[in-house]
């Protein structure tokens, strides 16, 4: 058995702490049955809903908070850099980690689950899997983030010269999904919508349009939330790599983007043809670029390592230390391209030119993001970086709209209104934001040592 899952096994689901849990299930369960005794609709359904509560708060809420603690725990603890010096491969220690540390909710998780199921067959519902494998993939989506996101807090806090806590990471999440959560709903990009087709996964009953077609919305929701549950426990695993000192190739993180952009471009197909689904894709993948911005550390000896190869044209080098915002960035760049030569070469497509826009802002806003992460202090890098594209489009805009209205503005955001002029107009403030992030790097100084392990 995997030792680190054995080890969690025995920490969270003791025989006591299990005995504890199924007392504790047994009063829920048995409080509601006298409740629903006199329920029309049989007490059975009543109980399939109680249930369907602690499976959320077992599975997806306790369980995420176990997963993301398996991590944080073991720094308050001061074990962590144990556990780095193991034998034990990036993958053994995921997934032991990731079961191990969840085993207790995932247990009482399950009888939620197996009530809703039972309730289902009576009931002869026919999407009754579907829901059934949407829950168990959510649960799992979530504890998978969770872990990926005390994965990110460990590495950030590290090259900050701090200790990461669970307020810390908890807190960083949630201002970080507000923050994305405004850019994606901002007029820069096309309010939302690259991310409309989420939505509406999410809400759809009958049926789905998506890739042109109509799937059942149980069935294509399932699947769907299965894929990036999948996706979101290949991240936890490639960021446990780099924990153990190991680097990555860099194929996963795009092929991830490759996904992202056909699976938001699918939404847009029946509407837009081709070129609005690349359109829509670019958009969700640009959105991605700003949250890698963030999440990864700022180290100025990786991206002065990752200059001097790809200057050099030694990019076998250059490709594991390339930042993570550079392959949404490209990706992006290449989606606005192909949709523009899908279109005939024209910006006549409403979106078009403001996505080519976007994309110029997206290299100017990356690169007062790097300017501020790599300062003095870098702890205080992610504040300073809110603070100036705050300023750059709340003050900027209201400038330049005083100024000249919608030309004037879209100096300062890429708006439909003046696309060609925000465009150029992103690129000139890119060009002098990367000018003084290479100062601030430095001159190019080749690398002492390679890695001691290959990437893969």
């Amino acid at each position: 058995m995997n030792p680190e899952f054995q080890r969690n096994l025995w920490l969270e689901s003791a025989p006591r702490r299990v005995a504890w849990a199924i007392v504790v299930l047994l009063m829920i369960y048995g409080a509601a049955i006298m409740v629903l005794r006199t329920n029309p609709y049989g007490a059975l359904t009543g109980l399939a809903g109680v249930g369907a509560v602690v499976f959320v708060a077992c599975g997806m809420i306790w369980g995420a908070r176990a997963t993301g603690g398996s991590i944080l725990n073991e720094i308050a603890d001061r074990t962590w850099d144990f556990q780095r010096l193991s034998a034990l491969d990036p993958w053994s220690m995921t997934w032991g980690k990731l079961l191990g540390s969840a085993s207790l909710a995932w247990i009482c998780a399950l009888t939620g689950l197996l009530l809703m199921a039972a309730a289902s067959l009576q009931r002869g519902e026919p999407g009754a899997l579907s829901t059934l494998v949407f829950l168990t993939a959510l649960a799992v989506l979530l504890q998978a983030i969770s872990m990926g996101a005390a994965l990110v807090g460990v590495r950030k806090a590290r090259a900050e010269g701090r200790t990461a806590r669970a307020g810390g990471v908890l807190g960083g999440l949630i201002v970080g999904g507000v923050l994305l959560s405004w850019v994606a709903g901002s007029a820069g990009f096309q309010r939302g919508a690259g991310l409309e087709g989420f939505g509406a996964m999410l809400s759809a009953k009958g049926l789905i349009d998506w890739g042109g077609r109509y799937w059942p919305a149980d069935g294509f929701r399932a699947v769907a939330v299965t894929l990036f549950a999948a996706w979101a426990v290949i991240g936890a695993w490639r960021l446990m790599r780099l924990e153990l000192q190991m680097r990555n190739a860099p194929v996963v993180w795009p092929a991830f983007l490759v996904f992202l952009a056909v699976f938001a471009g699918g939404f847009a197909w029946r509407d837009g043809g081709l070129s609005g689904a690349l359109t829509t894709g670019a958009l969700a993948v640009a959105l991605s670029a700003y949250a890698a911005a963030f999440a990864e550390p700022a180290d100025r000896v990786r991206m002065r390592q990752f200059r001097h190869h790809a200057l050099a044209g030694d990019f076998a080098r250059a490709g594991p230390l390339a930042p993570a915002p550079l392959a949404p960035l490209i990706l992006a760049a290449l989606l606005v391209v192909t949709a523009l030569a899908v279109s005939a070469g024209s910006f006549a497509r409403p979106g078009l030119a403001q996505a080519a826009a976007l994309i110029a802002f997206l290299l100017r806003d990356l690169g007062v993001i790097a300017l501020c992460r790599l300062g003095e202090r870098p702890q205080r890098g992610d504040f300073a970086a809110v603070v100036a594209l705050a300023v750059l489009y709340g003050v900027g805009g209201i400038v330049g709209w005083s100024v000249d209205r919608e030309n004037g503005a879209a100096l300062f955001a890429p708006l439909s209104a003046a696309p060609m002029l925000s465009l150029i107009s992103g690129l000139v403030q890119a060009a002098i934001a990367w000018a003084l992030v290479a100062r601030r790097l430095g001159p190019s100084v080749p690398p002492s040592a390679s890695a001691s392990v290959p990437a893969s």
